[in-house]
């Protein structure tokens, strides 16, 4: 077990050893993200799908108010069936009103799929840029800073199989 631990430790030193002949840089993706016109054009759009749901909503919430505010001035003179009728409307526009706010902001609501919509592209672009940055300068890894993901990096680099090998080894 020492053995294979001491192994696996020597193949990461060397490994790193290596690496160090190479080129390795870092990018920030929060601030590539937060600083890109493609980004700020996405939160533009996506700010203006934003306040036409508040609109709608706000326009639920007025008629709500007035119905409430209706039936409690006529609420003394109201028969029973008008009574029930009038809260019947009242608690369906209430639950519209709940049902359209799921529908927007719920889990996987449309206000999340719009985001995700806009931001696929810009993501995709991203991807795309880095690699041909990393070709052009030829930088062996490419690091993300924001996440701590590789970004890019030469396939010559990876030596995933040797750990699962050593690992393997261990465990005989």
């Amino acid at each position: 077990m020492k053995k294979s631990l001491i192994l696996v430790i020597l193949l990461i030193v060397s490994s790193l050893l290596i690496a160090e002949s190479e080129k390795i840089v870092y990018i920030d993706t929060e601030r590539v993200l937060e600083e890109s016109k493609d980004t700020q054009e996405a939160q533009r759009l996506f700010a203006i799908e934003q306040e036409n749901w508040q609109a709608q909503l706000e326009e639920m919430e007025a008629e709500l108010e007035g119905l409430n505010t209706e039936y409690e001035s006529k609420k003394m003179i109201l028969t029973e069936t008008g009574k029930a009728e009038a809260e019947e409307k009242i608690n369906q526009l209430l639950n519209q009103r709940q049902a359209f706010i799921q529908e927007i902001y719920g889990e996987n609501g449309i206000a999340i799929q719009k985001n995700a919509e806009l931001l696929e592209p810009i993501l995709t672009k991203l991807k795309n840029v880095v690699e041909k940055v990393a070709i052009e300068n030829n930088y062996s890894i490419v690091l993300d800073a924001a996440s701590g993901a590789i970004r890019y990096a030469k396939q010559n680099l990876d030596v995933t199989d040797q750990i699962i090998e050593e690992m393997d080894k261990a465990v005989e």
